[in-house]
């Protein structure tokens, strides 16, 4: 087979491949299509057939009911206006219907007529030159002066005779024929109507006709069906497949001559990916190392910070413990200044908390875990963060239920992960610019596991930016340093919980942290002092 195809990498037996292929292809296009228009044209024109012979046969219906209504009373012309009238209102296409004296050619005259606003009253001379030699009961066609009109009369008796004026073009109706069709309705003596899409003034190249041609069935009315459809180059070989096609082998013809005359570089480009993809490699093992260097450094600077703050934060709970002993002494006990300075010594000591935390996660060293009430720190924190969302004009909802959620957790790293999750809840409603903010926390069972949600009306979370919510040192907003997020998930998979985060449906971002239930009930909860 190699071999057989080495002749592709001439250019120019490329190129005449593929001249052959377009040309095999067009032709077969062509005849598919042709096929097709012609198959349409012939459905369409025998529909047409069916309708137009049905409608004619309702004429010679309408003549012989006419015939007989007159030929069973004395005075025809009496219900001869009446039914008349009735036809003309149900069968549009009938257009005028008159009854018409034929005793001898001095006394022809019109006995009743009835028209519509398109009709004319009959010729009485012409009707009686028309049914003179007819015997009576037998029908015939006739001419009618008006464009598209023509006569069917019939002779009732040796005094009477009956003639219908049909308009041609009502003998279509609606929608029934093609926007694309040209339609042509002809007698033996010529032309009767023709209706439709007229052919264009110039016939562009290999441009042609497909006709559909059949009499209608009727032997008073001998009309002849013709229908038309003028059919382009374009329609013929459709452009777009044929420029498809053409592309489509084009370029399979080129990637045949391609593999056969660069065999040889496949192998070198797939060392120049080996090589690259080692390079890659090599370079997201640097960045990892970089990550690992900028960890430690902020571990240090972490716990020289640490350090730093013990200091003032065990002189102001000295002092503020101080203070309410003070207050205590003097009869002040339980009074505004006594609960401002109890809610000092709260903070201290958490803060206090969060350093002794801090410095054992940069140590390595993770504190020890306890059973835990979730409703009742997730509480105690919604407290704490509503004093700065009121500050900023955001709802602080919170969603809790009244059963115990205990899980085996350290409380104050928590009640930071799901701070840290408020806050940045409250900076996306900021962000957004909407004055009915509003961010809620909640709290249900599932199944084994506890879930903690923080959702907000806020701006959402971008595609891009949610593969990598939880990465490192990567932040979305201007002044973060991209470690909230990062130091959350480590703190719930410490706990062999699990933190993850996508947009609402409804508008905001939805963050659900997961905590397996504690197995063991009956351990008692840390104090918070």
């Amino acid at each position: 087979m190699h071999r057989r195809l080495t002749f592709l990498r001439s250019p120019a037996a490329l190129a005449g491949v593929w001249l052959l292929l377009v040309a095999a292809f067009g032709l077969m296009s062509a005849i598919s299509h042709r096929q097709a228009l012609e198959q349409e044209v012939s459905e369409s024109g025998r529909a047409l057939q069916r309708a137009i012979s049905q409608r004619v046969a309702q004429h010679d219906a309408h003549l012989t009911s006419l015939s007989a209504l007159g030929l069973a009373r004395a005075q025809p012309s009496e219900d001869f206006g009446p039914v008349a009238g009735s036809i003309l209102r149900f069968y549009p296409r009938i257009v005028a219907i008159d009854l018409i004296s034929v005793r001898a050619a001095e006394k022809v005259g019109v006995v009743s007529s009835a028209t519509s606003a398109d009709g004319t009253t009959a010729d009485p001379l012409q009707v009686f030159k028309a049914v003179e030699k007819l015997p009576p009961g037998k029908a015939v066609y006739g001419p009618d002066a008006k464009p598209g009109h023509y006569r069917l009369m019939k002779r009732m008796d040796d005094a009477l005779a009956v003639s219908l004026d049909i308009d041609g073009a009502k003998l279509v109706e609606g929608e029934e024929l093609p926007r694309w069709a040209l339609l042509k309705l002809s007698t033996a003596a010529g032309p009767l109507l023709e209706t439709g899409a007229m052919p264009p003034a110039e016939t562009s190249f290999l441009a042609r006709t497909v006709s559909f041609d059949a009499p209608i069935a009727s032997v008073t009315q001998p009309l002849r069906l013709s229908l038309q459809r003028h059919v382009t180059l374009a329609q013929l070989l459709p452009p777009l497949p044929l420029a498809l096609f053409a592309a489509v082998s084009l370029a399979g013809l080129v990637l045949v001559r391609s593999l056969l005359r660069h065999r040889h570089e496949a192998a070198v480009a797939r060392e120049a990916a080996d090589a690259a993809s080692r390079r890659e490699a090599l370079r997201q093992h640097e960045t990892k190392l970089a990550h690992a260097l900028r960890i430690n450094s902020m571990g240090e600077m972490a716990s020289g910070i640490a350090h730093e703050l013990t200091q003032p934060l065990t002189a102001l709970l000295s002092q503020s413990q101080a203070g309410r002993r003070i207050a205590a002494a003097n009869g002040l006990a339980d009074t505004p200044i006594d609960s401002v300075l109890a809610a000092n010594v709260q903070q201290a000591k958490r803060a206090a908390d969060i350093l002794v935390r801090l410095r054992a996660y940069v140590g390595k060293s993770a504190p020890e875990a306890g059973v835990h009430d979730l409703g009742r720190h997730v509480a105690d924190i919604v407290a704490l963060s509503r004093i700065d969302l009121d500050r900023r004009g955001i709802a602080l909802d919170i969603d809790l239920s009244d059963a115990p959620a205990l899980a085996r957790v350290d409380p104050v790293e928590i009640e930071q992960v799901i701070h840290n999750l408020i806050r940045n809840a409250a900076d996306a409603v900021e962000q957004a610019g909407r004055g009915d903010g509003r961010v809620l926390v909640s709290l249900k069972a599932a199944g084994g596991n506890f879930e903690i949600a923080v959702s907000d009306n806020g701006t959402g979370i971008p595609p891009d930016i949610l593969p990598r919510l939880f990465e490192p040192f990567f932040s979305s907003k201007p002044d973060g340093m991209g470690l909230g997020l990062s130091l959350c998930e480590s703190i719930v998979e410490r706990f062999d919980g699990s933190i993850s985060g996508e947009n609402d449906p409804k508008g905001g971002a939805v963050f659900t942290v997961r905590l397996p239930a504690a197995r063991e009930t009956t351990g008692r909860e840390e104090a918070a002092e």
